[in-house]
């Protein structure tokens, strides 16, 4: 039988960052192939031009992308932007003979406007509505966000959603007529299989940390992601106990959090790491942080951090409001939940306790992390309901 041929469609595509939406399509690529696809990816790119030749090298191997300039969705070009998409979509998915198009995000859905004739799949990351609220954005620019989650919504055939309140509260933008899948941000486990004591003892001798208690946060400063709160409670327990460390790790500009990491006392490092990094540099680490605010954004969250810090041997410290890491912690017995980000002086009392032990008894606390993330969190899981996905559009 002859293979069919899957269009995998990112607008937005980021150049040159290791971002959590790239991540997940790329693991989406990677399972398709697997599952017997021809697979093309076309990524949209709005800036980053010159991390182009770079960012080719990093694409699996044997993969078909093309990366196409794209204008951004600002100064009125939006609906300008959208059309000369929406062309280019049509005549690749023609000259490619495409057969199914998935779209990740549903910013890329409008992309296969003008192809109409085979089944539209939409993968919701999340709701761009209420993120581009918390960054400030025009309300045109937010119109034309929730313009594009109605248009997904409307003409998919399968929808896929990272969390169930993701897909509850998408509910507002209008009624679906298509079957729904919840594929939560689970992690590729490969880069993680080689970690063990060695590798974390040799990273934390050769900065200098082989006996601190390490704690981290991996991925972008958007304004959800709560850095200065996070700062701000590592502050408060080296005000209890002096052996706190905390690495960054993130490609951002740190800039903005100056201030704060002075009060540090070079207790810290910023690091930018490649994808195939992180593992490594995450064993490093005793906990991991994952704070969030009360807001939709982090509500519809799955944030792919939270699995992979412990599948790194790392605890988890989070607020109730971060998305399924709060369910994450619980089942592993391997975290704090906090109720908000108002911590009192006895929670960050309580949360220094529960570090030492942790750091202390790390073997056997680390082993039970790993063991709970194999089993549940693992990006093979999410194949098995792509797979499912794929098998009832009887293409």
């Amino acid at each position: 039988m002859k293979k069919k041929n899957v269009l995998v469609i990112h607008r937005g595509y980021p150049l040159g960052v290791e971002a959590g939406d790239k991540i997940r399509t790329l693991n989406m690529v990677e399972s398709l192939r697997r599952m017997g696809y021809n697979v093309v990816l076309l990524g949209f790119f709005t800036r980053g031009f010159s991390f182009l030749k770079e960012e080719r090298k990093t694409l699996p191997k044997g993969l078909k992308s093309i990366l196409l300039y794209s204008l951004p969705n600002r100064m009125r070009l939006a609906k300008l932007a959208e059309f000369i998409r929406a062309i280019e979509t049509f005549v690749i998915s023609k000259l490619y003979s495409i057969d199914v198009i998935q779209a990740e995000l549903s910013a890329s859905a409008p992309c296969a406007r003008f192809v109409t004739d085979i089944p539209l799949i939409t993968d919701f990351h999340s709701d761009l509505v209420p993120e581009l609220e918390m960054g400030g954005y025009s309300q045109d620019v937010i119109e034309h966000a929730a313009s594009e989650n109605r248009f997904a919504l409307k003409y998919s055939d399968r929808i896929i959603s990272v969390s169930d309140k993701l897909f509850e509260n998408l509910q507002v933008y209008g009624k679906m007529n298509a079957n729904h899948f919840i594929l939560p941000c689970n992690f590729n486990i490969e880069p993680f299989m080689g970690l063990n004591l060695d590798v974390r003892n040799r990273l934390r001798a050769e900065y200098g940390i082989s006996d601190r208690i390490v704690l981290c946060y991996s991925g972008a400063f958007r304004v959800w992601q709560c850095i200065k709160e996070t700062l701000e409670v590592v502050i408060r327990l080296r005000e209890l106990n002096p052996s706190y460390y905390l690495c960054i790790f993130t490609n951002d500009d740190t800039t903005p959090f100056m201030d704060l990491l002075k009060l540090l006392e070079g207790n810290y490092m910023v690091k930018g790491l490649g994808r195939m990094e992180v593992p490594a540099y995450l064993s490093m680490a005793d906990a991991g942080f994952v704070l969030r605010a009360d807001s939709l954004v982090n509500i519809n969250s799955s944030p792919t951090k939270t699995s992979e810090y412990l599948a790194a041997g790392a605890m988890v410290i989070a607020t109730k409001y971060a998305g399924d890491a709060p369910k994450q912690i619980k089942e592993s017995s391997c975290g704090v939940v906090f109720d908000n980000l108002l911590i009192s002086d006895a929670e960050i009392a309580m949360l220094n306790e529960q570090l030492i032990y942790y750091a202390e008894n790390y073997e056997e606390c680390s082993a039970k992390a790993k063991e709970y993330v194999l089993k549940n969190r693992v990006w093979s899981s999410n194949e098995v309901k792509l797979a499912d996905l794929y098998k009832s559009l009887n293409i």
